[in-house]
């Protein structure tokens, strides 16, 4: 059977603002669509409704770039 790697808990200071999130075993940060949310002040509910949007579409097929969520 093969060992699990997970992630560990963490804060990260990005300028004056402390976040939390997570660091993966491979050193990068990742951090919750909820966690996001809060940083900017808006309800987790706007984030979701954004990622499912048209607009998140146009603005990503502008960019080039094709995305699955």
């Amino acid at each position: 059977m093969t060992e699990s790697v997970r992630a560990v808990r963490t804060s990260v200071q990005i300028g004056s603002l402390t976040v939390d999130g997570f660091m993966l075993p491979d050193g990068s940060y990742r951090m919750s669509q909820t966690q996001a949310a809060e940083c900017v002040g808006k309800p987790a509910r706007s984030t979701f409704d954004f990622l499912r949007s048209k607009a998140l579409k146009r603005l990503l097929s502008e960019a080039g770039g094709t995305f699955d969520f």
